[in-house]
């Protein structure tokens, strides 16, 4: 390595050396240029700022042994912006948690990267890869089922992210409104002429909400047998299997099971641990062996629970500036196993209103403006974390559907570990909901729905 290929070639023997997901974590917002011999790093806070020359400085120094001198530096400029709201959380959609059909994801090739594939998953996994690469055959129609919180809509967005055009994506709810309101003005020719013809690929998520709904069951049952019968794909997720959805029409139920269904279950001990590696590297936060082995023995019901006391750790030990240690985890989980009592959804929603001056009605309207998205999801996220309340309760205070809920709390979740300044500003409201001053991305074995 030598100077004369400057910061990007520097960066790259980087990325090389710390892996690409904490690269793009922690360098990605890091300008720099050389000085002579030396290499200055402008950074976007101060937090990134010691961050990487406390964890990053030494594998920067041994990639460019010409450099004589690391000068770590804060733009000013990008700080003061970080008070502005954080476009870096995922957008949320208008009415639920999918992209519009065609729309390109953030990292099309990364979604099935991200997928930490275990005997649980694996099943469900390669289907899912081989309908992406254009090989559905026999698979179709695909039905992943698992409960929340397992990978299903993660699966279902690498297909959608993988095939791009000509993919329509739509969670059942959607699709009733889509067919109850057609039905209402007469315009049920222009909602078939969509589903049946205007896609090569449909995606929909959630069918079990179509139990006890005859009028969407007919549609779909239709909808199904005309695009089968032309060799086009169909991708769905269900909480149970097709078989167990006593409210569906028996014809429906047939229909569903004559492709694959694949089962998601909930990780088992080796991938749980394999899972929290990835999330630690793609956050950059190191937590050694022995403590993620402790995370990984905590009993939980799904991938978020997991990752979110994954959240905690980390944002103890960010707040505290301690190094990750059991004696650290052990302390995170006691408060989360032993933190006082529920709150209810008015109180949280009041608070998260009156911390960034937005109104109710303001977070429950249409408005895709950053400075209601942002609140709108972090109260979405807390209401999960600090009360009894299910997705589909929470969604109805603040007119979501549940799988908006959902899409909202990983969003918030997702960046815990990426934004310094998220993880300040959620520590402080939930030291205000929690009494006992529970760090955010706490979770005490919430129920999901």
């Amino acid at each position: 390595m030598t100077i004369s290929g400057g910061w990007d070639s520097v960066r790259e023997a980087v990325r090389l050396r710390i892996g690409e997901s904490a690269c793009e974590t922690w360098f990605r917002s890091v300008a720099g240029s050389l000085d002579g011999q030396t290499l200055v790093l402008s950074c976007p806070n101060r937090f990134t700022r010691d961050w990487v020359r406390a964890r990053y400085g030494r594998v920067i120094a041994d990639v460019a042994p010409e450099v004589r001198e690391i000068d770590y530096r804060v733009d000013e400029r990008r700080e003061a912006g970080q008070n502005e709201p954080e476009r870096a959380l995922l957008p949320e959609r208008a009415t639920s948690a999918r992209r519009p059909a065609g729309e390109p994801s953030e990292r099309p090739t990364d979604r099935f990267a991200d997928f930490v594939v275990g005997p649980g998953n694996a099943l469900a996994h390669e289907a899912a890869v081989s309908i992406a690469r254009g090989r559905a055959g026999r698979l179709s129609p695909f039905v992943v089922v698992g409960p929340t919180g397992v990978g299903k809509t993660h699966l279902c967005d690498s297909v959608r992210s993988s095939l791009g055009s000509g993919v329509l994506y739509r969670s059942s709810e959607e699709f009733t409104s889509e067919v109850t309101q057609a039905i209402r003005q007469g315009e049920m020719e222009r909602v078939r002429q969509r589903y049946r013809t205007a896609a090569n690929v449909l995606i929909l998520e959630d069918i079990h909400f179509l139990e006890g709904r005859r009028a969407t069951q007919f549609e779909l049952f239709h909808t199904l047998d005309h695009l089968l019968a032309r060799g086009k794909t169909v991708v769905l997720s269900s909480d149970r299997s097709p078989s167990e959805l006593s409210g569906l029409d028996p014809g429906l139920r047939s229909r569903l099971c004559q492709g694959l269904v694949a089962f998601i279950r909930p990780p088992e001990f080796e991938t749980r641990l394999q899972i929290l590696r990835s999330k630690a590297a793609g956050g950059g936060v190191r937590v050694p062996e022995d403590c993620l082995d402790i995370l990984a023995r905590r009993p939980v019901r799904s991938v978020r629970d997991l990752v979110a006391g994954l959240n905690q750790v980390a944002a103890r030990a960010s707040l505290m500036r301690q190094p990750v240690t059991c004696d650290l985890v052990e302390e995170a989980l006691h408060a989360v196993g032993f933190g006082d009592g529920r709150h209810t959804l008015d109180e949280i929603i009041d608070l998260v209103c009156n911390a960034y001056g937005v109104s109710r009605e303001e977070l429950g309207g249409r408005s895709r403006k950053q400075r209601i998205v942002r609140p709108r999801q972090i109260a979405m996220y807390l209401c999960r974390r600090y009360s009894e309340a299910s997705l589909k309760e929470i969604g109805r205070q603040l007119s979501r559907d549940h799988s908006s809920v959902m899409y909202s709390i990983d969003a918030v979740e997702k960046r815990i570990l990426e934004r310094p300044q998220l993880r300040y500003e959620l520590e402080t409201l939930a030291a205000r909901i929690s009494p006992a001053g529970s760090a955010a991305g706490s979770t005490r074995g919430t129920r999901r729905t």
